[in-house]
């Protein structure tokens, strides 16, 4: 079974100064570079989800994947993200926010087989999942039948995972109680995760 990862960099950070938050320093690595050092060691192929200029994520040489349906929130970039992996002929397609730079080592694994989604700390992360590539038709249909009555339950993560009835996976915290998928939304939760970077570092550096 072949796997990709996509890191979802598609958010809008309003309360972070509307920086691309995937880009924001973490010691010696920024943020996307933690997530891609965790996904590259069990994914056949990554790319990333972002729209806007391309060029900002070029240094990676991944993929850029844009968005092809609006206003659809982050079901867009996981659609997308589908499409590519069926082009590469992958079987599952992994989603990480690229604002949760401390996933686990094991994430991979320990969602196949999909469908799935991570839980911690009895919170679900509803976009930290494995999707099966077959499941983009299904999704498809979804995001171009949305009404106004429709749009907040037609544009959540949480109602695909549910129609292909995926299964919980749990994650136990990190040393010293943080959570796995602790995401950066503020700054104070940016000076957290320098820190908690920084511990982290000294027990051993992250190769991107």
């Amino acid at each position: 079974m072949k796997a990709g990862g996509l890191v979802m960099a598609g958010g809008e950070a309003r309360r972070m100064g509307g920086v691309d938050k995937p880009l924001l320093p973490l010691g010696a690595l920024n943020c996307i570079e933690r997530v891609i050092a965790t996904l590259r060691r069990d994914c056949t192929r990554l790319a990333i989800s972002a729209n806007g200029d391309a060029a900002r994520y070029a240094r990676w040489n991944l993929p850029v994947l844009a968005d092809r349906v609006a206003g659809a929130g982050p079901l867009a970039g996981v659609l997308r993200g589908l499409e590519w992996a069926h082009d590469a002929g992958l079987d599952v397609l992994v989603t990480v926010p690229g604002d949760t730079p401390f996933i686990p080592a094991d994430l991979v694994p320990r969602l196949l087989p999909a469908p799935s989604f991570a839980t911690s700390l009895g919170q679900r992360h509803s976009l930290v999942a494995a999707w099966p590539v077959a499941c983009r038709d299904m999704l498809a249909a979804q995001l171009a039948d949305i009404t106004p009555e429709n749009r907040r339950s037609a544009t959540r993560v949480r109602t695909l995972a549910d129609r292909l009835d995926a299964r919980p996976v749990a994650f136990a915290p990190l040393a010293g109680g943080v959570d796995p998928f602790f995401n950066i939304n503020t700054p104070d939760d940016h000076q957290a995760a320098c820190q908690h970077a920084a511990r982290m570092d000294q027990a051993g550096p992250v190769t991107p």
